[in-house]
């Protein structure tokens, strides 16, 4: 396994709940996500909406296309309302055969008594009918999220639920007749920290989590019989500490140590063939301990802060793969070890209410903008514009 797909795993397990504000300025400081207390925080734990007024527009640069998304906190008398635009669900159904797109959501997030939070994100597709002889079908899509956060003297919680369901017909894959696609998705996270040691000069928190997911897809030809099922459900359960220490007047240092993630993925997969059928199963398990983030970050002059930022996890896997015994194929096992390191540079500019964060493209600094014969796409991979009221 590469060192490019060990770490969007790990990212994508926790950006699940984490695309909001300043994400520029956590990938900056190597993504220690919920160890140290940032804008990002209002999807971890909705309840700290009241830490954070002003609105916010980011840009993340990959795969040659720009991926923008709009947030803002909005103070309301005594409340906060929350409306946060094109936010990623990480969902894939092109990767499952459903030509439809959930992958991007609106929110909206509500907090009151100063101390709680409730909100709700919603996505939905759809195509026109499809009328193949005697079937009809209009293929649709719909995806919700429910959360709700508590956060008061140094404690945060958090709990997010997510739902998906999808219909769809394939028409265009010309290896098979045309097929019915079914697919269902069901998500819960659940997230806790507690300041041990909140002073001026010093702040050390500890964190932990639960994750499960669970996603189902169902094939059927257009007369109704069975073609294929797959179902996929893991789960992540961790427990991380962040240390934030300030040096001197204008710099500190952050340090997160999460000393294990345990995360097992189950996967089934099911062929019919008339009366008969095969199954084979895939159990992956990834133990990633530990992981370490590194970062400081320092004021270099009233309108201009920097920072560097790293991220080192080494992962423990185990892989078996139990097939059908009607099938001509011994039972497989496997373990290795992988590691990743990933660093990140930033810098932010502040211009009174207004402020930009970004993070520089690595190819820039040594080979220079493709103007002038280097490789670089620009001056930056992510950007956030922020404007504070």
């Amino acid at each position: 396994m590469n060192k490019k797909t060990l770490f969007m795993l790990l990212v994508t397990l926790f950006v699940m709940t984490s695309m909001f504000a300043t994400q520029a300025r956590m990938s900056g400081l190597g993504n220690p996500y919920g160890l140290i207390e940032d804008d990002t925080d209002v999807f971890i734990y909705p309840a700290t909406i009241f830490n954070y007024s002003g609105a916010v527009a980011e840009l993340q640069q990959g795969a040659g296309s720009a991926n923008w998304n709009m947030s803002a906190n909005i103070p309301i008398l005594d409340y906060k309302l929350g409306v946060y635009l094109n936010r990623d669900t990480m969902l894939d159904l092109p990767g499952y055969g459903v030509n439809l797109a959930l992958g991007k959501s609106v929110e909206f997030n509500f907090g009151f008594l100063d101390k709680f939070a409730i909100g709700f994100g919603t996505a939905a597709d759809y195509s026109s009918e499809v009328e193949i002889g005697d079937f009809k079908k209009e293929p649709s899509a719909s995806y919700f999220s429910f959360f709700g956060g508590y956060s008061d003297k140094g404690m945060d919680a958090g709990l997010r639920l997510e739902m998906a369901n999808a219909e769809d017909v394939d028409t265009e894959d010309v290896d098979t007749d045309n097929h019915y696609i079914q697919m269902s998705y069901t998500a819960l996270d659940l997230r806790g920290r507690q300041y041990i040691i909140n002073e001026d000069n010093m702040s050390l928190m500890v964190q932990a989590g639960y994750m499960m997911k669970m996603e189902e897809y169902n094939y059927e030809n257009l007369v109704g019989d069975k073609l294929e099922d797959k179902e996929i459900s893991q789960s992540m359960l961790d427990i991380g500490f962040g240390l934030q220490v300030k040096a001197g007047q204008r710099s500190k240092i952050i340090f997160g140590l999460t000393p294990i993630i345990y995360n097992p993925i189950s996967s089934e997969y099911t062929t019919y063939n008339n009366d008969d059928k095969t199954t084979t199963k895939y159990d992956d398990t990834w133990m990633f301990f530990p992981e370490y983030n590194l970062a400081v970050e320092s004021q270099i002059c009233s309108w201009l802060t920097g920072r560097v930022g790293a991220n080192q996890v080494y992962a423990h896997v185990s892989q078996e793969v139990d097939y059908d015994e009607t099938m001509a194929q011994e039972d497989t096992e496997e373990n290795f070890y992988s590691k990743d390191f990933h660093m990140n540079l930033g810098l932010t500019f502040s211009f009174g209410n207004f402020c930009i964060d970004s993070v520089l493209e690595q190819e820039l600094l040594f080979e220079g903008p493709d103007f002038i014969g280097g490789n670089a796409n620009g001056l930056a991979t992510e950007i956030s514009v922020k404007y504070k009221f």
